[in-house]
């Protein structure tokens, strides 16, 4: 399809893209945008071999600023989908707080907000974790809810919400639950292995298939293109907080494995129990591939079977 200039369709509506921290995630997301025809630049720490994948590969360490001169500034949308290297509470600090200090610095200094509409500027999508919530007691939890995370990894990750909506009310955060897919079976080697699980007093627990965080970020990307407001905070967790129990029994059946042991009561410690209301996301028009666990992990199990 041509236009009047004689441009085609594809090439008329090609963005650019920056995926800042191109793990799995990232990388599934990288391709669905090349294949939709869009320019996309990936940062990494190190140099994976992606040139057959289409990208453009920028090494950059967003806790060195000097490094992030590396990275182009002429970006239409900015996804930052980051992992600290370890579970300590030094990691999550210099990564969440400091590193996205450096990277909003960064395109701050290269961008004169008082002379560049808003809307010209890059549109950032920060991917972070429901683990910014603190509730233990089952209560439903969406984008209003109280956040007073109790862990090091959760309050780091509302320091860098933070930031985004500071820098600008439009960005957006996505707060994804417990992620599952190819490569994130956890729960399923438990099972096999006879691990115990906490069924009294009821543990909820809330998820999101790989292939819909993809989906999800994919789709807010398509909604800022056509104009429609993506700006705030989304939850994004499948329809079915479920308790951890329920879960594991019907895994269990599945496999053809023993139900999992009852925890000891002794060996059970405070933690997060809630759950994650995605009316937000739904209502604006996402649609989940896997909508629950028995549709996610019934599919991870027929590809074990297969392969």
């Amino acid at each position: 399809m041509e236009n009047p200039r004689g441009q085609s369709l594809k090439t008329q509506l090609s963005e650019k893209y920056l995926i800042v921290g191109c793990g799995d995630i990232g990388l599934a997301l990288a391709r669905r945008l090349v294949a939709a025809g869009h320019h996309v630049t990936a940062v990494k720490r190190s140099k994976p071999d992606w040139r057959a994948l289409g990208l453009t590969l920028a090494l950059a360490d967003i806790e060195k600023p000097e490094s992030l001169a590396a990275l182009p500034t002429d970006i239409d949308q900015i996804f930052v989908i980051l992992s600290p290297d370890r579970r300590e509470e030094d990691a999550y600090r210099r990564l969440y707080e400091t590193g996205i200090a450096n990277l909003l610095a960064h395109f701050s200094q290269r961008t004169d907000k008082s002379i560049q509409p808003e809307t010209t500027r890059p549109h950032w999508i920060f991917v972070s974790s429901t683990s910014v919530y603190g509730q233990r007691k089952g209560e439903r939890v969406d984008e209003h809810s109280c956040t007073a995370p109790s862990g090091f990894n959760g309050r780091a990750l509302l320091c860098a919400e933070q930031q985004f909506l500071a820098e600008s009310k439009n960005n957006s955060i996505v707060r994804f639950s417990g992620i599952y897919g190819p490569g994130r079976n956890h729960l399923i080697r438990n099972i096999k292995a006879g691990k115990a699980v906490q069924y009294e007093p009821p543990y909820y627990t809330n998820r999101i298939h790989h292939e819909d965080c993809v989906g999800v970020l994919f789709w807010l990307a398509q909604q800022r293109r056509t104009g429609q407001p993506v700006g705030g905070i989304y939850v994004a967790s499948d329809d079915m907080p479920v308790p951890l129990g329920d879960v594991a029994m019907w895994l269990a059946e599945q496999l053809g494995c023993a139900a999992p042991p009852a925890q000891s009561a002794t060996r059970r410690v405070p933690r997060q129990n809630k759950r994650c209301d995605n009316r937000r996301l739904r209502e604006a028009g996402y649609q989940f591939t896997y909508k629950d666990y028995r549709t996610g992990y019934r599919a991870m199990l027929d590809e074990q079977r297969r392969g």
